[in-house]
């Protein structure tokens, strides 16, 4: 495969850019998930209240952050009553995270808040299955890539 043009690789480059920045993810200030949490805190919400129990291990792995960065923020959840954090069974190492009433409805709220948000976003698209199909490429591509060169 030749290597990629650079102008087009910048472009690429910039327009992700420019989408992370749109969205505000960097910006602890503007919590674009349609939420007041913080995005990680809002994602593993969703994410805990979509596959249900996992480790600390799984869900770091499902939100692409650090394990220590991960066993913090539910060490956080679960002083706020969000989720309990239970040895693993078949080891005793690692924990199982498990939402709890206050987590789920907490995590069901985030789940509406972030709908009306990109049901706004959704509006403004021209072409939304066209860009929906793109941003699916566009994540497939970069999974690719991270798992070739972690």
């Amino acid at each position: 495969m030749p290597p990629p043009d650079a102008t087009n690789a910048r472009a690429l480059r910039d327009a992700l850019r420019a989408l992370v920045l749109a969205h505000g993810a960097l910006d602890d200030a503007r919590r674009p998930c349609g939420t007041p949490l913080p995005m990680p805190h809002a994602w593993a919400l969703l994410e805990l209240n979509h596959a249900g129990a996992m480790t600390v291990t799984e869900l770091a792995s499902r939100l692409n952050i650090d394990r220590t960065n991960v066993s913090r923020l539910c060490a956080r959840m679960e002083s706020s009553g969000e989720l309990t954090r239970e040895t693993h069974p078949g080891d005793a190492r690692a924990r199982v995270l498990t939402l709890t009433e206050a987590g789920a409805r907490l995590a069901t709220s985030v789940d509406e808040a972030s709908c009306a948000h990109f049901g706004d976003v959704m509006e403004r698209l021209g072409d939304a299955p066209g860009a929906l199909r793109a941003l699916t490429d566009l994540t497939h591509a970069l999974a690719h890539r991270e798992e070739e060169n972690p």
